[in-house]
């Protein structure tokens, strides 16, 4: 059975975990600040060896989140899916009802076409804008 997770600072967490890992930094920080302003204060400057002792503290907390991040290994689920053309072309067709022609692609900067090509979308642009003139009866 799956435990119930919850979602936290948007990234899904075991609640048994999320306790676990708050114990384990508060176990390491505060120990060490402690620790530390103790040895600090006894050394002179007392201003001076709090401060110290709180960059001390903050080493603690970063040890116990790298515990933590070992004990406690990510929830997420992460899936993919094949893109459909068929709705890529629905979707181009509602954003120009929607904002207007979009032009064509074939136009853009070198640097955005690679983009736009990266992302699989310039031949469903070109096909939308070359139906459009075709719809349109103009040439281009």
């Amino acid at each position: 059975m799956m435990p119930q997770l919850l979602e936290v600072w948007n990234d899904t967490v075991d609640p048994r975990h999320l306790i676990g890992g708050i114990a384990i930094a508060v176990g390491t920080a505060v120990p060490a600040y402690l620790i530390a302003d103790h040895l600090f204060a006894t050394g002179g400057d007392e201003a001076l060896g709090h401060s110290y002792a709180l960059l001390v503290g903050i080493v603690g907390c970063i040890v116990g989140a790298v515990v933590s991040g070992l004990l406690f290994k990510p929830k997420r689920v992460i899936t993919t899916s094949a893109a459909d053309t068929r709705n890529r072309q629905e979707i181009i067709d509602e954003v120009v009802e929607e904002y207007g022609d979009l032009g064509d692609p074939r136009d853009l900067g070198p640097g955005v076409q690679a983009e736009v090509r990266a992302l699989g979308l310039f031949d469903a642009l070109v096909d939308n804008h070359e139906a459009r003139i075709r719809e349109k009866g103009g040439h281009k």
